[in-house]
């Protein structure tokens, strides 16, 4: 199935490009995201007349995505768990417990944009992780684990 990017595909290509990819990979996620739209003539001269209105949507969403970005930068999340005495976890920190410290701090972020490349926190300590809010804004937070106080 041959597809126009309306934005930046991580791994797929840039804005404007037309790439083949799976059928179903297209039709259940890249054009209901609205990623893409299929390659027809009609939809490619529809594209290219209205090529400038889309690059700048595509670049207001960058702007917003590098602003959030330094919004979460700024921002150290401390996470309490039960913990063992040698530090680790009964149980483990994954991204819902992540997303959920954010909106305390009054920062939506969806559990799907936070990256854990080494699986699930599974002890305390200091932790940076990685938030990928669009294909080209990667943000770094920290996050403390600490034991929680038990009465």
């Amino acid at each position: 199935m041959e597809v126009i990017l309306l934005e930046n595909v991580r791994n797929l290509g840039k804005f404007g490009s037309k790439v083949n990819v799976a059928k179903g990979f297209g039709r259940n996620f890249l054009i209901p995201q609205g990623k893409a739209v299929p390659a027809t003539k009609e939809n490619i001269a529809q594209f290219e007349a209205q090529r400038a209105k889309l690059e700048k949507a595509a670049q207001d969403r960058l702007s917003k995505a590098q602003e959030r970005a330094a919004e979460i930068a700024a921002v150290r999340l401390i996470i309490k768990a039960r913990s063992a005495e040698e530090g680790k976890l009964f149980g483990s920190i994954g991204t819902i417990e992540i997303a959920r410290a954010f909106k305390e701090k009054g920062i939506e972020v969806s559990r799907q944009e936070i990256r854990l490349p080494n699986g699930p926190l599974r002890e305390l300590g200091e932790y940076v992780i990685d938030l990928q809010l669009h294909a080209e804004a990667i943000a770094q937070a920290k996050v403390s684990v600490v034991p929680e106080d038990e009465k």
